[in-house]
């Protein structure tokens, strides 16, 4: 595999000029599209509260707290603070996906009409761990939609006790 030198010798080098010419327009390109990945990616960014760890010391007790709650009981019952907002508990027992939206359409009106809430533009959620899935995601797109533009979910109610957790 080598070339044939005039004196009949093989040549053994593989000429690299070409690999070197290569790697520059590479590094070029490279350093031109760096800098535009960033900003992209910047402007992808979102705010996130990740969840508390027990291990964590940087949990909040909602025992101790000025802000408002928005709790969901096992039997769907909508609380902000002690208020009763709405009782979903008769959808439990329907079928479909939409068997849930009265309820959602009172918790975004109740809500759009808290001065508070207005006011100050966050609140807590915290859900008992048995409700479907679905109905906290639909309140949490009623919560944004009645203006709310942060939500605090609580994801570690375990060290809640008795009469704390959420419920009747």
């Amino acid at each position: 595999m080598g070339i044939e030198m005039g004196s009949g010798s093989a040549m053994s080098d593989i000429n690299v000029t070409p690999l070197v010419d290569v790697m520059m327009v590479l590094l070029i390109i490279f350093m031109v599209a760096t800098p535009m990945i960033v900003e992209e990616a910047m402007l992808r960014e979102i705010a996130m509260d990740l969840p508390v760890t027990r291990e964590n010391p940087t949990v909040v007790d909602i025992t101790d707290t000025s802000q408002l709650i928005l709790r969901i009981d096992a039997n769907l019952r909508v609380y902000v603070g002690e208020e009763l907002i709405t009782d979903c508990s008769t959808a439990l027992d329907r079928p479909g996906a939409e068997r849930f939206e009265p309820c959602f359409d009172e918790i975004q009106e109740k809500l759009g009409q808290n001065p508070r809430l207005q006011d100050e533009g966050a609140l807590y959620l915290l859900a008992d761990t048995g409700i479907p899935y679905g109905f906290v995601v639909g309140s949490m797109n009623r919560i944004r939609l009645a203006g709310v533009h942060s939500v605090g979910m609580v994801t570690n109610p375990e060290y809640l006790t008795g009469d704390q957790r959420p419920g009747p």
